[in-house]
């Protein structure tokens, strides 16, 4: 008789015990008053440089006061843009890890079109229209050459001739400045004192070009914004300025 008392007794505390520690688990979650957001966090380590895709991402529960306040719960946003340092799994992927096209706080990589190219040609106070020219501008190229061609007789011809380059090309910098904003840093230049203008060109664009700053001299004309035209111009040759006159 006396076991089954016990053995009862012993029941009846377990029974309560388990009572009040489920109310007080109940108690606790009613006066819970904590903010909880969802958060983006890389599923996966996102190495430096690589572009983020969405099979790289998962939306996770955090209590707000322990969310960093760069992060983000929108995932959309975050698709497509470039890690900009090597993110562990399971870290906030924050504004700060990352670049979108056109973020020139982050270098001037992150602002070269995609399928383009950036390469820099030497300007100077008249080829680059008096330091006039700013980032985000649209500009032709030209350059005049002196050419030398053989004759029949075995003398030499050397004739000087300007043609176009390139048409429609993106201004990304001025020295190092790629904002609209900030133009040519005049006093300054660069390391070296000269200026420089950096484009953006297709590929095949850029082995003309640098071929036309090596050999010859170029200018840069400024466009309209407004104006998408391409023209067709004939190279002009110096001794077209030469007016000949037959009927002596």
């Amino acid at each position: 008789m006396n076991k089954k008392i016990i053995l009862l007794t012993l029941l009846l505390t377990i029974a309560t015990t388990a009572a009040v520690v489920l109310y007080l688990e109940n108690y606790k979650k009613s006066i819970d008053h904590r903010e909880y957001v969802q958060v983006v966090v890389a599923k996966q380590t996102i190495p430096n440089r690589s572009r983020i895709t969405r099979d790289m991402l998962e939306l996770v529960t955090k209590d707000k006061a322990y969310v960093h306040p760069n992060s983000t719960g929108d995932i959309k946003s975050i698709v497509g843009t470039i890690a900009t340092t090597r993110i562990a799994r399971g870290d906030e992927v924050l504004k700060d890890y990352i670049a979108g096209p056109g973020d020139i706080e982050k270098g001037l990589a992150f602002v070269v079109p995609d399928n383009m190219r950036a390469i820099t040609v030497p300007v100077n106070e008249v080829s680059a229209l008096n330091y006039m020219i700013r980032p985000g501008d649209m500009v032709d190229v030209i350059v005049t050459l002196s050419l030398q061609e053989e004759q029949p007789d075995g003398s030499t011809k050397t004739y000087d001739q300007s043609n176009y380059v390139l048409q429609k090309v993106f201004v990304l910098a001025t020295n190092s400045n790629l904002g609209y904003d900030n133009g040519f840093v005049q006093q300054e230049g660069s390391a070296s004192g000269k200026n420089t203008v950096t484009l953006a060109v297709y590929p095949e664009h850029a082995l003309p070009l640098a071929l036309a700053c090596d050999y010859g001299t170029i200018r840069l004309l400024l466009r309209s914004p407004a104006d998408e035209r391409e023209t067709s111009v004939k190279p002009f040759l110096l001794e077209h300025f030469i007016r000949k006159d037959d009927s002596r």
